[in-house]
């Protein structure tokens, strides 16, 4: 909206500086503005050299030219004094503001440069920062994978000691199994040797009798 009202500003500028065909006041020192176009009107104002002015009409019977100061006041003055181009302290006058202008587009100009290192040292300070930030960072995705290693080692060697673990379970079992084994096969061993025994005692028992009858008989 700014930038719309500034254009039409300018543009009503150039309109009204096409419009308006302005005189200036030549070298010399002082220039009388008169209430008409000639010596015996009453003085209004005297104007400076390099005063420009709003041009209205030329009396060329009289010599004279009929302006308007930039602050409305109506006169004649003398049309030989008159320029259509700036004297040299109007000149003046405008390279001094051009100058100027100059001078503080410069002035804008260093601050942004200004504003722009300070912006690109700090975007370097930051670079680095992220430089040191990322260094760290892949140092501890190093330690990471490090840990990460060495735990999948030892979960691997876990695996492998819980196998041997269940292996070794199932040979105590079997061994526990066929001691149970042995164990009953040596009952069942001594009860029969004791069965044997047993019964050859009973033999024995009955055998020595009548074989001890028999010796008596012969000895009679």
């Amino acid at each position: 909206m700014k930038k719309i009202l500034l254009t039409l500003t300018l543009i009503i500028s150039a309109a009204t500086a096409n419009a308006v065909e302005k005189r200036y006041v030549t070298d010399t020192l002082w220039l009388q503005l008169r209430s008409g176009p000639s010596q015996e009107y009453r003085i209004l104002k005297a104007l400076q050299s390099g005063e420009h002015l709003i041009f209205v009409e030329e009396d060329e019977a009289t010599g004279y030219t009929r302006v308007k100061t930039d602050k409305g006041l109506e006169g004649w003055v003398l049309t030989r004094f008159l320029e259509k181009e700036p004297v040299a302290r109007e000149k003046l006058i405008l390279a001094n503001r051009e100058l100027e202008k100059v001078k503080a587009e410069l002035e804008t100009a260093q601050t942004q440069k200004a504003e722009f290192q300070a912006e690109v040292e700090k975007l370097k300070s930051e670079r680095s920062g992220l430089g040191r930030e990322n260094t760290d960072l892949e140092k501890e995705l190093e330690n990471i994978k490090a840990i990460s290693s060495n735990a999948l080692a030892l979960d691997e060697k876990a695996k492998k000691l819980s196998q041997r673990n269940q292996e070794l379970e199932i040979q105590v079992e079997a061994l526990t199994t066929e001691n149970s084994q042995l164990s009953d096969n040596r009952q069942q061993t001594y009860i029969l040797y004791g069965g044997g025994l047993v019964i050859i005692g009973i033999i024995a028992g009955l055998i020595l009798p009548s074989l001890r009858g028999k010796k008596n008989t012969g000895w009679s």
